[in-house]
């Protein structure tokens, strides 16, 4: 009777393996095979750090699989762990496994490269990301930049770029106007015309947004692009941008200069990173609006703003605001008077928070 009892339940627990293992490859077989629809080719792009997660859900979203999680055991089961940043040609009658195979093989060009431009960045890093990932120098993009008959070019071309750019006291001409993102070209055949088009391109798209309340401002677009650039180098947080823009906007209002501290870095041909001394807080250019002959305001942009910069200018914060300030940790105060602010810098050096070089 123990003997045919203990049978029984091997059987049973057999039973109940060979049933979930039915249902495993049940499941395997469901999450493996195609989405399903119009199959129409799309573009799928893996950005430069993406994680396999970050990657499998992208997937998912996109319509393109049925499900991230199975996406990422399925790419570590049979070792697809290495996916390269590029852009792909996928479509939902694609299996799992023929997506997992294009994606692990590096894109639909070998030569393709991601160039990635982060908010803020000035023509100088431009200039640099394009040397460090193509075969184009360092020098030639800058002097592409000030090409007087290529700038002519494009200011037939853009309605965003004026001759305000051609001002002999701005560094480089396009600075400002290239749309801070990440573009996949051709690390071959790719020249910087055909890149700063890509970034000049997304720049009107977005300013297209724009179009009414530029063309109702009191500004000038090379103004507000300017304006835009400030705000994006002063700003650490986004939800900062628009009571900065505010500040600035209050502080033109009344003639007072920007005394915006990026100004007097830009203005040096100086990095963030760098300290300032006081000849170059007193320097006198056209960029810088502290020190002792400040101008009210830069004779142009000194970085690349993105969305949250100029979504700031187009729509600031109405506040009371003329000063601002930064401590250590990059929390900005503002303050409505030069008392208060002058107070907020004894607070927070007292404090030990402010920024000692």
């Amino acid at each position: 009777m123990k003997k045919n009892k203990n049978f029984k339940i091997i059987n049973i627990v057999l039973g109940i393996i060979f049933v979930l293992l039915l249902v495993l490859i049940a499941i395997c077989i469901y999450f493996l095979s195609p989405v399903g629809g119009d199959g129409e080719d799309v573009e799928f792009v893996v950005l430069e750090g993406s994680s396999l997660s970050e990657i499998g859900n992208n997937l998912e979203e996109m319509n393109l699989i049925k499900n991230g999680k199975f996406f990422l055991g399925y790419s570590i089961i049979t070792n697809n762990r290495n996916i390269y940043a590029a852009k792909y040609t996928l479509n939902n009658n694609m299996s799992l496994s023929e997506i997992v195979e294009i994606l692990s093989n590096g894109g639909v060009n070998s030569n393709d490269v991601s160039l990635t431009f982060n908010e803020g960045i000035n023509a100088r890093g431009v200039a640099r990301v394009i040397s460090d990932n193509t075969n184009i120098s360092y020098d030639d993009v800058l002097e592409k930049m000030n090409d007087d008959s290529y700038i002519d070019s494009l200011i037939d071309e853009y309605w965003f770029l004026t001759d305000d750019i051609k001002n002999s006291g701005i560094y480089y001409s396009l600075e400002g106007y290239l749309f801070p993102d990440t573009y996949y070209i051709d690390k071959e055949n790719s020249t910087i015309q055909d890149i700063f088009k890509l970034m000049l391109d997304a720049m009107g798209s977005h300013l297209e947004e724009y179009r009414e309340e530029i063309e109702n401002s009191d500004y000038s677009i090379h103004e507000l692009i300017t304006l835009a650039s400030v705000t994006q180098s002063e700003g650490y947080n986004e939800s900062d941008f628009k009571n900065i823009a505010s500040v600035f906007y209050n502080r033109m209002a009344t003639g007072m200069p920007l005394g915006s501290c990026v100004t007097s870095y830009y203005g040096v041909r100086k990095e963030m990173t760098e300290e300032l001394s006081n000849s170059d807080i007193n320097s006198s250019n056209l960029y810088n609006t502290r020190g002792d002959n400040p101008v009210n305001f830069p004779v142009g942009p000194i970085s690349m703003p993105g969305l949250d910069a100029l979504e700031a200018v187009f729509n600031p914060n109405d506040t009371d605001y003329y000063y601002f300030v930064s401590d250590k940790n990059h929390k900005l105060y503002f303050t409505k008077s030069l008392e208060e602010h002058e107070q907020m810098i004894s607070d927070l050096q007292s404090e030990g928070l402010w920024l000692e070089w």
